[in-house]
Formats: structure tokens, C-alpha cells, sequence
């Protein structure tokens, strides 16, 4: 029985994030209510209330999932070995991590441009620089952390910048154009010793 239970929390939670994605189509996160949320997921308030504080903890949960979905893409092992980058490995990261943006792309849009400060693309930024510092090189050229802020920020921007251009570029496209920034760049920044 608890299993059924399970499964309708799921399903609901699932129906829940969906209805909040769907409005964000039409609305500012600011001008969307409760009531909209759980008419268009088909339950009562009440039911929202038992699983979100409010629109915001909603909010929270679901940029926590899309940016967790995005970071288990990048491979725990370093690209850079001995001083050296592994092109292949970084291009094949950065492909699939587009391709999951690219799969939600108004949803990412929406993380990304922050329009109403809700401190999600600070939130992206901060992610993103944690799952860097777990494997890359401790001896730099310049001090680490800075180091770290930069190409996060480099990373976050361009994505941004791509989804504001409708997609123009294939997701193969854009890993190869920032595999090759990094390529001129941070090779040389890399104390190999």
C-alpha cells in the first residue's frame, strides 16, 4: 500500500513542477499564484500545501532538480591530467549537458536570465563552480578560486547566451566552440608541476 502512496506522491509532485513550468509560458513567476498551480495540476490547494511551503519552496525544488540534472553530466573524473586537457572528454561533457538544457530549453531560459532576481543564476554559478573545484587541478597559474569563478561564469554566460539565440548553434557545435576557447585559454594557465 505504502508503494501506491509512493507512487501518487510522485506522480503529483511530477504534475505539481509541470503546471508551475506550463505557467512560466505565459507569466512572470511573480504574478503566478497558488491557485493557478493547482488548478492546472488538478488538485486543491491543500494538496499543494502538503508537499511546498509555498510557490517559492516549489520553485527552490525544482531549479535544485534541473541544475542536479544538468551537473550529473559532467564525469567526476578531471579533464585536465598532468597539465593536460582532455579535449574529447570536456567536448562530450559539454554536449550533454546542452543536450539536457536544450530538452527544457524555456525553463533553462528562465533560470538563466534570473529577470525577477530570484537568485537562481547565482544559484547555477555556485553549483557549477562546486562540481569544478571537486576535480580540477589544485596548482594554478593564477589563484584557484578566481580561476573557478571565471570559467563558471564563462560557462553560464555562453549557455545563456545560446538559449537566448534560440538555439542557433547544434549542441555539437557549441561544446567544439568552448572546448576551443578553453583549449587557447586555460591550458596555459595550468601550472603542471
Amino acid at each position: 500500500m505504502s508503494e501506491i502512496k509512493d507512487l501518487r506522491t510522485i506522480k503529483t509532485l511530477h504534475t505539481i513542477e509541470n503546471s508551475l513550468m506550463q505557467l512560466l509560458f505565459q507569466k512572470k513567476f511573480k504574478n503566478i499564484t497558488i491557485d493557478e498551480i493547482a488548478k492546472m495540476a488538478v488538485i486543491n490547494r491543500s494538496t499543494f500545501y502538503l508537499h511546498y511551503h509555498d510557490k517559492y519552496d516549489l520553485l527552490d525544488n525544482l531549479v535544485n532538480k534541473k541544475i542536479e540534472k544538468v551537473i550529473d553530466t559532467i564525469q567526476d573524473k578531471p579533464h585536465i591530467t598532468n597539465g593536460n586537457l582532455d579535449y574529447q572528454m570536456f567536448s562530450n561533457d559539454l554536449e550533454l549537458s546542452l543536450k539536457v538544457i536544450a530538452s527544457e530549453q524555456h525553463f533553462y531560459l528562465f533560470m538563466l536570465n534570473d529577470e525577477e532576481e530570484l537568485g537562481i543564476r547565482k544559484k547555477i554559478e555556485d553549483a557549477l563552480f562546486d562540481k569544478l573545484s571537486e576535480s580540477f587541478p589544485t596548482q594554478t597559474v593564477m589563484e584557484r578560486d578566481l580561476l573557478l569563478t571565471i570559467i563558471s561564469t564563462i560557462y553560464v554566460s555562453v549557455i545563456t547566451w545560446w538559449l537566448n539565440k534560440n538555439m542557433v548553434y547544434s549542441t555539437q557545435y557549441m561544446a567544439d566552440q568552448m572546448v576551443k576557447f578553453f583549449k587557447l585559454g586555460t591550458v596555459n594557465i595550468i601550472d603542471p608541476s
